[in-house]
């Protein structure tokens, strides 16, 4: 019987979720610090790194997630004629980055809910939502350059292209806490300044996950460099229909404390700009004075929400989805070798898509 997508996505997670209790302790040891950091002479107190390092590591990464780019690493492995089951451990590289991302970014955008539950630091603390952040940045390359299946050369490239993608991760994320901060004209914002920001904030990611998997399989920088972009774009796909998800009733706006948490933070989404480029003068204004007030009263929400949809933002934003997979798609298709690894590759394009969670 013939393996669905959803079907796929769930054994390939269980796997990496496998891989993540084995590699990253629940609860530390002083051997299983030593191996990690080295000797230093001195004694860790190991109930203050528990509490402040692994629980609330673990306290997110236990709350699910689709491991979504863990699965396209290894299945772009699987593409390239490679037994991806054999690593695993590198899977870990941009799902723990992730991981550190998303609770950076509840931090800046002063969201509540994390998958349903309180943000890491709600509940926690912020002091430790910012340091647990920074250990889940640096942990997974650690478990990268400590690994002996891979040669110093692969870990350079590997390490190079790690550190420009949460270099650019970075820039995306500034530029987004500005936007919704109003440190510039809104109204000035193109789909082309969306389109980047996303490219930087959430392709990196799946751009980090599909290079990685072409340079442990040895690809040459051609093919790493076209894998890159197509999981840039599947990021970007991601981001857009992840802003829809959250205006619309569905599993993303539930697990974020309700339906139109970005109309609280004043998120200018691809949909919010195309309201603003098509929408009459008075209605386009009063969308702006909603997003500024950061508000929490569901009517007022719901009102921002319906200017979005009578603006026809839903079909247009459906419109660059479909053209950005199809471009993500020709990109890879005549440099891949058929295989069952290969179309698994363009059925997460078309998931990316098509979710409603």
């Amino acid at each position: 019987m013939t393996e669905n997508i959803n079907e796929y996505l769930k054994r390939r997670a269980d796997e990496v979720n496998a891989k993540l209790d084995e590699v990253l302790k629940h609860k530390a040891s002083e051997q299983y610090l030593t191996t990690l950091l080295g000797r230093s002479g001195y004694i860790y107190d190991m109930d203050a790194i528990n509490k402040s390092v692994f629980e609330p590591a673990w306290y997110l990464l236990g709350l699910g997630g689709k491991r979504l780019r863990s699965v396209l690493m290894l299945t772009v492995i699987d593409a390239l004629g490679k037994d991806s089951s054999q690593y695993l451990e590198f899977s870990l590289v941009p799902e723990v980055i992730h991981n550190a991302t998303l609770i950076h970014d509840d931090i800046e955008d002063g969201s509540a809910d994390r998958r349903g539950s309180p943000a890491v630091h709600v509940k926690f603390g912020i002091d430790i939502g910012n340091n647990i952040g920074d250990f889940m940045y640096f942990f997974p390359l650690v478990v990268l350059l400590d690994s002996p299946k891979l040669t110093p050369e692969t870990k350079r490239r590997a390490m190079s292209i790690c550190a420009r993608e949460m270099l650019r991760c970075t820039v995306g994320q500034a530029i987004d806490i500005a936007w919704h901060n109003f440190l510039v004209d809104p109204f000035g914002i193109t789909e082309e300044n969306y389109m980047q920001m996303v490219f930087s904030k959430t392709g990196v990611l799946s751009s980090m996950a599909a290079q990685l998997g072409g340079v442990i399989c040895g690809a040459d920088d051609a093919l790493t460099s076209a894998l890159g972009r197509f999981g840039s774009t599947l990021g970007v796909a991601f981001q857009i229909q992840d802003d829809l998800l959250n205006i619309i009733p569905s599993g993303v706006s539930k697990n974020k404390g309700g339906v139109g948490d970005d109309i609280t933070e004043g998120k200018i989404t691809i949909y919010a700009i195309h309201a603003f480029r098509t929408l009459p003068e008075n209605e386009r204004s009063r969308l702006m004075e909603i997003l500024r007030m950061h508000t929490q009263d569901q009517k007022l929400k719901d009102e921002a929400i319906a200017l979005i949809l009578k603006s026809g933002a839903v079909e247009h934003a459906s419109g660059i989805q479909n053209r950005l997979v199809a471009e993500a798609w020709a990109g890879v298709d005549k440099l891949l070798p058929d295989s069952a690894g290969k179309e698994k590759l363009k059925q997460l394009l078309e998931f990316v898509v098509d979710r409603q969670i």
